[in-house]
């Protein structure tokens, strides 16, 4: 029997948030608490600043998930026009990668934006293999739009074969400041990102009166007011991004100080 036949695709709801991010189960995670951070982000943002989907086998066991938000909720960091999708995260377990059930599960996805008349799907990822890699998507027909670094912005067409986006730039000054500045940009989509927010919870005592923490839940809104849709700036500046060690928090206030 046909792998396309022993899965199928089911949209989340809220009786599912509890298996979100099948990346974090394949075996023992070091980001427990993040991951319940994460998921209850997801129930309370459901069906507007995220949606998405999960591959599941016959048995009901999860093996992928594909989540996405509509473009004009999307948080991340590109001004675009409404009608499109922003895929955030899309994986298949690793067990089962180089089987084909990436491409069942995005051509499922792929069908109902198209009933739906969406105009494109976007997609921001990385020339780093494992982590949203952009040769996945340019095998399925994506083109790259926008380039910068490490990251590859990614759309496919559907009914419009181009969008307009504009990237956004930090409208947060860079400067030297007593006590530091620590600002935490609050999404909660990835454990990964959420680790280093917990880490930083616990490490900011140490430093008492020498540094300030403001904690900024990412929103359409703070993302036209600071440019800004993930990660910890200190002082200004992007220092923090996702999975650091206790070590590597510690060194990025103390450059500052």
């Amino acid at each position: 029997m046909s792998k396309q036949l022993n899965t199928h695709l089911i949209r989340i709801s809220e009786k599912d948030v509890q298996n979100t991010y099948c990346c974090m189960t394949e075996s023992p995670t070091p980001w427990q608490e993040a991951l319940c951070y994460c998921r209850t982000w997801v129930l309370d943002n459901l069906g507007t600043f995220v949606d998405g989907y999960h591959l599941q086998l016959e048995d009901g066991v999860i093996i992928g998930h594909l989540y996405y938000a509509d473009s004009e909720q999307a948080l991340f960091p590109y001004d675009v026009e409404s009608g499109a999708v922003v895929i955030y995260c899309e994986w298949i377990q690793e067990r089962y990668q180089r089987q084909g059930f990436g491409k069942v599960m995005f051509a499922g996805f792929l069908d109902e934006m198209k009933r739906k008349g969406k105009q494109g799907i976007l997609v921001e990822t990385t020339d780093i293999e494992g982590q949203m890699y952009f040769k996945h998507y340019i095998s399925r027909g994506f083109n790259i739009i926008r380039e910068e670094g490490h990251q590859k912005l990614l759309y496919y067409p559907i009914s419009e074969d181009e969008i307009r986006i504009q990237s956004r730039k930090s409208l947060v000054s860079v400067h030297k400041r007593f006590p530091v500045e620590v600002l935490v940009f609050r999404g909660f989509l990835c454990p990964y990102e959420v680790s280093t927010y917990l880490l930083l919870q616990e490490i900011a005592p140490e430093f008492g009166e020498q540094i300030v923490i403001k904690e900024i839940w990412i929103s359409p809104e703070t993302l036209q007011e600071y440019g800004v849709a993930s990660g910890i700036l200190i002082n200004g500046k992007l220092k923090l991004t996702g999975g650091e060690s206790e070590s590597a928090v510690r060194q990025a206030i103390r450059e500052e100080l």
